[in-house]
């Protein structure tokens, strides 16, 4: 890879591990950039064939880690065509993926090794929630049992029985 802008520490913050803002250009997918997850503010160029949406889609989804992404184009239909098939917890379009967890109503997460769940917007309030289903028989009276036919072990009648059961009770209408 050739670095194109930054590539060193930053030296406004010696104490730390602070690194400039780095562009990196003819970055191709068996190097370690590509394939880890930085955290900084690097910026890697790939290279694609024939400038194929195909290629960059599958060179992007080649990664183990998916926290964001972005797609680029002066075509904004086409890049967002991209960002639509992009496997990551958030995309942008013509745009840095800041944009994503800067806005605080949309869920901020990854996918892949990148994490699982979310914060932010309602998914992340729902994940500090218990979900859960509770059932009730509305008819005491009626005691449930699984009927023969599709109880285990298994007599082939099963399919015949639910596609009967669906008819009867989705299947007809007022109209009909």
């Amino acid at each position: 890879a050739r670095v194109l802008a930054g590539g060193k520490r930053n030296k406004e913050f010696p104490q730390g591990q602070f690194f400039e803002p780095t562009v990196l250009a003819d970055v191709t997918e068996d190097m370690l950039i590509a394939k880890e997850e930085t955290f900084g503010p690097i910026l890697s160029i790939f290279r694609v064939k024939n400038n194929s949406d195909e290629e960059a889609i599958r060179i992007a989804n080649n990664c183990s880690f998916a926290l964001s992404s972005c797609a680029h184009s002066g075509d904004q239909v086409r890049a967002a065509k991209i960002c639509a098939r992009l496997e990551a917890g958030m995309s942008s379009v013509n745009d840095v993926e800041g944009t994503t967890y800067l806005s605080q109503s949309l869920p901020f997460g990854g996918f892949k090794d990148s994490g699982f769940g979310r914060f932010a917007g309602p998914e992340g309030l729902r994940g500090l929630c218990h979900e859960r289903s509770i059932v009730q028989n509305r008819a005491a009276f009626l005691k449930p049992s699984i009927p023969r036919a599709i109880a285990y072990p298994a007599n082939g009648k099963g399919p015949a029985f639910c596609s009967a059961l669906n008819q009867v009770l989705y299947g007809c209408t007022i109209m009909s």
